[in-house]
């Protein structure tokens, strides 16, 4: 009888987790979900923490750093910088920048990734200066097999440490670029990283949409199977581990927009707490409410464990 109660029991576990190769996506717990109010088609793309608050970008928005100001039943998004961006001197023409990613050094600096120049913008804080620190890196993505959908380039970036980031490619493959801007030129190294052990739905390719570093390890949003996955160093490359699952929660009746068939997560930040995620439903309304077209904060308890691990 004992056996026979272990079994039932396993069998429970495996029907009401997400399986994916055999391995159980820790779901996740909701701690709060707040709809995010700002400027007309605030689009936010990207996820960062600093000194207690959140801050975002957005791909609509090329000259504001904006900071998410949480409320009992709504995120507010406020200016926080006003940008003055030099257009890098190979642009013989105006385009827009198209932030997709944002993260900070922890003292007061911010970096964005551009998807329409391939760089890393540096802005401090203090006196909010703007420059470019790197040079397009689109030649050497491409030369790892990176980059050949359209618009489907840049869509996260990570501090690391003093001049080192981690970027990722989002799609068809997806794919990461490491960046050590302490050399000139900087050095770079990219590689694809479609291989995984996640279920994505048939029509859905495999992607990266944000980016988190956190005591030597890369956690990643893999948007379209709605997980944050863990990735840790294996000789020269990052490889994909555990995960933890949210698709429970965006597919609530409540939070549901009316177009579901791509995953919308945007951003990722965590703490000691709490997992970060930023929805961009892209003013699509949502299902509940065809008049509402914000956006949407997630924020997860953080699984004990993985906080050491």
């Amino acid at each position: 009888m004992k056996n026979c109660l272990c079994v039932v029991f396993f069998l429970l576990i495996c029907f009401t987790r997400p399986s994916y190769a055999g391995l159980p996506a820790v779901p996740l717990k909701l701690h709060q979900a707040l709809y995010v109010e700002g400027p007309e088609n605030n689009q936010p793309s990207g996820l960062t923490q600093w000194n207690g608050s959140l801050f975002t970008v957005s791909d609509k928005h090329d000259d504001t750093i904006f900071q998410l100001r949480l409320e009992q039943d709504r995120a507010a998004m406020v200016p926080f910088l006003s940008l003055d961006i030099p257009k890098p001197t190979e642009m013989s023409y105006t385009r827009d920048c198209d932030f997709e990613g944002i993260t900070s050094n922890g003292t007061g600096t911010f970096f964005i990734v551009s998807e329409a120049f391939f760089r890393i913008l540096s802005v401090d804080s203090q006196d909010h200066s703007a420059s470019w620190i790197t040079p397009s890196l689109k030649s050497k993505g491409k030369a790892a097999g990176l980059f050949r959908k359209n618009n489907a380039y840049f869509e996260g970036i990570a501090f690391t440490g003093p001049g080192t980031f981690v970027l990722c490619a989002e799609r068809q493959p997806r794919g990461l670029v490491e960046v050590d801007t302490r050399f000139s030129p900087p050095a770079v190294t990219a590689y694809s990283s479609d291989s995984t052990r996640f279920h994505f739905k048939e029509g859905r390719s495999p992607d990266f949409s944000g980016l988190h570093w956190e005591q030597d390890r890369l956690y990643v949003l893999e948007r379209n199977a709605y997980v944050v996955s863990r990735f840790s160093r294996n000789g020269e490359r990052f490889v994909e581990g555990p995960g933890w699952s949210y698709r429970h929660i965006v597919m609530r009746p409540e939070y549901q927009y009316s177009d579901m068939k791509y995953g919308k997560a945007e951003g990722l930040c965590m703490d000691q707490q709490f997992i970060y995620i930023i929805l961009d439903n892209n003013d699509i309304p949502r299902a509940a409410d065809r008049t509402d077209r914000r956006p949407l904060l997630l924020i997860l308890k953080r699984p004990a464990q993985a906080q050491n691990s």
